[in-house]
């Protein structure tokens, strides 16, 4: 994020934006001149001026800007980007740029396009509870410190949970395994060093996960990029031979960012409102509930740009882990029972295989958030019984879970939206002391 102090605009005008936190490029050139005095105070400014704390003087100022003064700041700030080159490139550049980070396996590396996952980008983890989302993402924590070589980012990581406590002990064994499988390739590798390039932060309400994305993770981001650079300085300077430097440069740029879950926030304060006995009061619940759709979809798109931002002028990759919601069918009694429900190939939803087979899930969030993330990921499990007979009847033991990887869309992968194993975009997996490990397949 670039502040607007860089534009030279003058002082009444800068100190207006400002105050009605539009208090850099990017956030000015979200809105068209026209729109700046329209929707910015009915919408944006409204909701933060509560955490940033700005008062009401800041609306104010904002509509007391003459729409040549509006213009103009606007006109700088296009010119801005433009001279700069901030904001475009050639596609062979774009291209150069590109990074890849690897799951942690050469199956799951594989099944998502064969090197890994392309930074620059938000890519979604989406499944059931207990299929493993967590332990790939703390997989992930530790593959990203590896260098490029091994197709790690040389970085650190930026952990951002909605969902209760960091799962240290866990963590704790993978790391033990982690330093004991690449001591020999990287003979600097330290437990403790990895322990500091992971960076933890509780979201634990709506209006905090907002704050944090536009304001702390940006900062935290840049700070650590900055930190790097003034050792590199350092390295030039004096030589790397001292403990001091030693000490600082084990702090790496911020190459990962993992919102564990995106989901979980959006769901538990999503306001229903109370349904009244009269018809008033059912169209009062009903406006309340349409307008928090509305809003949620507001904060959703926001959160997506300052994702997509960062990922893109710092090189990031980006991971969310969503939550799955079921699809409900709609069942006629005039006509006879229809075939079994299957997703059509164009459809992004998929089939979960937990317990009850044909049973129709989806990832949360809707259509809003499906068009902002870049790929979407689904792990699934399947324990299905096994019947075998005693003594005239039967008996049912559980099988060994079956984990699958799929993925149902992604712009650097084939994906496979029909969980064939013998078509890219697919691999079975178990979760062992190590982490995840994709199973190879045999056929």
């Amino acid at each position: 994020m670039t502040s607007i102090n860089v534009l030279g605009l003058p002082p009444s005008v800068r100190d207006a934006l400002i105050k009605a936190s539009l208090d850099t490029v990017e956030d000015l050139l979200l809105y068209t001149p026209p729109g700046l005095s329209n929707d910015v105070p009915s919408a944006r400014f409204k909701r933060q001026q509560v955490s940033k704390g700005v008062s009401s003087s800041g609306y104010d100022r904002l509509m007391n800007l003459t729409p040549s003064e509006i213009a103009f700041a606007y006109d700088q700030a296009a010119a801005y980007i433009f001279e700069t080159k901030i904001a475009y490139g050639s596609a062979h550049d774009l291209l150069q740029d590109e990074s890849w980070l690897s799951l942690g396996d050469p199956v799951l590396d594989a099944a998502v396009g064969g090197k890994g996952i392309m930074t620059r980008a938000i890519t979604e983890i989406a499944g059931e509870s207990a299929v493993g989302k967590t332990q790939l993402c703390l997989q992930l924590c530790l593959t990203v410190q590896l260098p490029e070589s091994m197709g790690g980012l040389d970085g650190s990581v930026v952990w951002m949970s909605t969902e209760g406590k960091f799962p240290y002990n866990r963590l704790e064994s993978m790391i033990t395994q982690f330093v004991a499988k690449h001591q020999e390739d990287v003979p600097d590798m330290d437990a403790d060093i990895i322990r500091e390039n992971i960076y933890y932060e509780s979201m634990a309400d709506q209006e905090t996960q907002l704050h944090i994305f536009n304001y702390q993770l940006p900062i935290l981001v840049h700070d650590t990029y900055l930190s790097q650079e003034d050792d590199d300085d350092k390295e030039e300077d004096h030589g790397d031979h001292t403990e001091e430097h030693s000490a600082s440069s084990r702090k790496k740029p911020i190459k990962l960012i993992i919102i564990d879950s995106i989901t979980n926030n959006f769901r538990s304060e999503l306001t229903v409102g109370s349904s009244g006995l009269d018809q008033a009061g059912n169209q009062g619940a009903k406006a309340g509930f349409r307008s928090s759709i509305l809003q949620r979809s507001a904060d959703i798109c926001e959160i997506g740009l300052r994702l997509r931002t960062l990922a893109d002028q710092y090189g990031l990759a980006v991971i969310c882990v969503n939550q799955v919601t079921d699809v409900i069918a709609a069942e006629s009694t005039s006509h006879p029972p229809p075939l079994p429900f299957r997703p059509l190939p164009q459809t992004r939803d998929f089939t979960s295989t937990l317990h009850d087979t044909g049973k129709l899930k989806k990832p949360a969030l809707g259509l809003v958030w499906e068009n902002t993330i870049n790929s979407r990921l689904v792990l699934q499990r399947t324990r299905l019984p096994d019947s075998y007979g005693t003594e005239g009847y039967a008996q049912t033991v559980s099988q060994e879970t079956h984990r699958t990887l799929s993925v149902v869309f992604s712009p650097w992968s084939g994906h496979n939206r029909s969980n064939d194993p013998s078509q890219p975009g697919h691999c079975r997996y178990k979760i062992d002391e190590t982490g995840v490990v994709g199973i190879p397949n045999t056929n």
